[in-house]
């Protein structure tokens, strides 16, 4: 078995601000990995490059593995490139020979000035730094590069194992299984793929999350996965779980904590999802990027849903029908695939958030996205939330018709106190002009409320308003049977604009809506739903 070194603590550190950095480099200061280093003094809120440096004792061939940066990356082995992060938040893995053993100096020059991927418009704020761990791993001659395992037949126990080695080996493999099985195959070319059926297997599920681990051994390479035996489908305007309809309850979540940033560990997130579920919820939508490994590992092992989707907040045209944002856009949803495709909790993967799809050559962008997931995996559903309602001419290209509202905040009559009873109508009017052969669900919602500002007027902004939105929306969701689910807008509330026209709409520069306040204080909302849903499920 691979021993991964944790690469985590205290690297060296300098900021270049404009100046594009070259070695030799100096360093002037250090910081802690991972963390963000636009949070706080001398750098607080300043944008452009910043280098990151350690020094690691190794040798061989190696892995490196990066658990998502921002905005943007180089990766430097001894001053030379071996490679690059394109996209904020995405998980990345670099195989190289480190040479021979000795102190090797890796170094990651961040830009976190925004790009033509992460614009400054976007409704989250775009921190600077690196967000996860760092890990790098001696890997053998001839090394298995990849496992994915997928559930052809979730009533028999019928598993598909596909793997990669490296260098076109050639040779025999033996796979292992915790129930005991064991089974040969061969890689043929650097590729393996065999199916099997798994005696005395557990299926996954949200309550019970049983995670099931292969081994797979190679005359040079030894690795092991987990993943869950479920299966996921639609059937007219219902999700369907291991065959029994399941409604998805939860919300939108920002990777997002003060004095942290993007760089939330592990306990926060487990904080996060055990809230989550305490309430009574069973799915999280991915707001609005990839997801870091450590956070889905805590979904599959505590059995919560997963909509996971690629970074494109708000992207028109014409830069939506270019060839060049096309191409980014399928390079994110390939990796992204490829590297969650292991977890059980993702039910749901997405792209491309509120794009205003109602022209032709958007539907060409649409169905090439959806083509490129579905043929690495063609055992999740795929969607994208859209802001355009009946004029949406996509809905056709999904699995799942998800949209986004906010009846009786962003639409609401100004004269009037409260636009509540705006709620119910106008989801119903939306679900009778959405495809009736689909599922149909409300990706976001809600209305922003003030931590501590309480009004018996329930007047907007006020906690009483907030609570009384989304429990309308949720009545809706839970209790009518054209409705698969709801992610309400949002978990809790997250770093927003700082700067521009749109930060007259987001007081103290952070998006409100969480029904949790950024510190994880619970408003009435929280209490309100956290009743209804445990009245529910009884």
């Amino acid at each position: 078995m691979r021993s991964p070194l944790n690469l985590d603590g205290i690297w060296d550190f300098s900021w270049y601000g404009d100046q594009k950095p070259a070695f030799p480099i100096t360093y002037n200061d250090v910081t802690a990995v991972p963390g963000c280093f636009d949070l706080s003094e001398p750098y607080c809120g300043k944008r452009g490059w910043a280098v990151y440096r350690r020094f690691v004792t190794i040798d061989g061939k190696v892995r490196l593995f990066i658990d998502g940066l921002g905005i943007e990356a180089a990766v430097y082995w001894d001053e030379k490139q071996i490679g690059a992060c394109k996209y904020a938040y995405m998980p990345e893995e670099f195989w190289f020979d480190a040479g021979e053993e000795r102190r090797h100096e890796l170094t990651i020059v961040i830009n976190n000035c925004h790009n033509g991927i992460f614009h400054p418009y976007f409704d989250f704020y775009a921190y600077g730094g690196i967000y996860g761990s760092v890990t790098i791993e001696r890997v053998p001659e001839h090394a298995v590069t990849q496992v994915l395992v997928s559930t052809e037949d979730y009533k028999t126990g019928l598993i598909k194992v596909c793997a990669k080695a490296a260098d076109n080996y050639s040779g025999k493999a033996s796979l292992s299984f915790d129930t005991g099985l064991g089974a040969e195959s061969d890689f043929v070319d650097g590729a393996l793929c065999c199916k099997l059926q798994i005696p005395d297997y557990k299926l996954w599920d949200t309550e019970h999350p049983y995670l099931h681990e292969l081994t797979l051994k190679t005359e040079t390479d030894e690795v092991s996965t987990t993943f869950g035996i479920r299966h996921v489908e639609t059937q007219g305007r219902q999700i369907l779980l291991n065959g029994k309809a399941i409604k998805l309850l939860g919300y939108n979540r920002h990777e997002s904590f003060p004095l942290l940033g993007a760089a939330v560990p592990p306990n926060m997130m487990e904080v996060d999802l055990k809230l989550l579920r305490d309430q009574g919820c069973n799915f999280i939508r991915g707001s609005h990027y990839p997801q870091r490994r450590r956070f889905l590992e805590l979904c599959d092992r505590m059995g919560i849903l997963v909509w996971e989707e690629t970074l494109g907040w708000r992207i028109y045209p014409p830069v939506l029908h270019s060839p060049e944002y096309l191409e980014t856009q399928l390079e994110q949803a390939r990796k992204l695939t490829l590297i969650s495709y292991n977890n059980p909790c993702i039910i749901i993967r997405g792209f491309l958030n509120e794009n205003g799809s109602q022209t032709e050559p958007t539907r060409d962008v649409i169905k090439a996205l959806y083509d490129e997931i579905h043929a690495l995996d063609p055992h999740c559903l795929i969607s994208y939330a859209s802001d355009n309602h009946q004029k949406d001419v996509c809905y056709d290209l999904t699995d799942v018709v998800s949209v986004n509202v906010y009846p009786g905040w962003y639409d609401a009559n100004h004269e009037e106190t409260s636009g509540i009873h705006n709620i119910r109508p106008f989801i119903r009017r939306l679900s009778d002009d959405m495809p009736q052969d689909k599922p149909f669900l409300i990706t976001e919602i809600g209305a922003e409320a003030l931590y501590g500002f309480r009004d018996p007027l329930k007047v907007r902004w006020s906690e009483e308003y907030q609570a009384e939105l989304l429990m309308e929306a949720c009545k809706y969701a839970m209790e009518n049977d054209d409705c698969a689910g709801i992610a309400m807008w949002h978990f809790a509330d997250a770093r927003s604009f700082v700067t521009g026209n749109e930060i007259y709409s987001r007081a103290r520069g952070i998006n409100n809506k969480g029904v949790l306040d950024e510190y994880r204080r619970p408003k009435l909302s929280w209490y309100r739903l956290k009743e209804y849903f445990k009245s529910f499920s009884k």
